[in-house]
């Protein structure tokens, strides 16, 4: 399915498109791994992006209409104190994307971390100790800063949320 970025569209599928996330990256300074990537591949990267933002943060507003395919546009919302159009997708929303897409293409953000839930590990006498805490999210730290006051990220493995609140 070819990627469609369109707000409220009934078949969306990223809330970006590749010449957009293309241009946020030209200013990029750790870009190589986007503009490596094939037009193919940034299209995958983009919509899997925006599928688990979708799937993992309960933003802020309501949908515009019970048909649109994405979470975006959105009505009752609002940026610094200024209403946010129900017919756009916020350009934080598309930065946050393409930052999000970049980090996609350049590792497995959805499997497990190399050493996940250990928390110690000894040679002599071999001894493992393993958190249970030690829960990696999927969604990169620089994607939920930029996602800061726009929703509430669900916490991976968790039984609860973080709040991303904008100061």
């Amino acid at each position: 399915m070819a990627l469609d970025a369109t707000a409220n569209g009934t078949s969306a599928n990223s809330y970006v498109t590749v010449a957009d996330a293309d241009t946020y990256h030209d200013s990029h300074l750790y870009a190589t791994t986007w503009t490596a990537a094939s037009t193919a591949n940034k299209e995958k990267a983009l919509k899997m992006a925006t599928r688990i933002l979708d799937e993992k943060i309960a933003w802020t507003g309501t949908k515009t209409t019970d048909e649109q395919a994405l979470a975006w546009g959105r009505s009752d919302v609002t940026d610094d104190g200024y209403s946010v159009s129900s017919t756009i997708v916020p350009n934080p929303i598309k930065n946050a994307t393409a930052e999000f897409a970049r980090h996609l293409i350049g590792t497995d953000l959805t499997g497990n971390a190399d050493g996940k839930g250990l928390a110690s590990l000894a040679v002599g006498s071999i001894s493992l100790t393993f958190d249970k805490t030690d829960t990696a999210g999927v969604i990169p730290s620089i994607v939920q800063e930029m996602l800061r006051g726009w929703g509430i990220i669900h916490a991976r493995a968790k039984f609860g949320t973080v709040a991303v609140v904008r100061t």
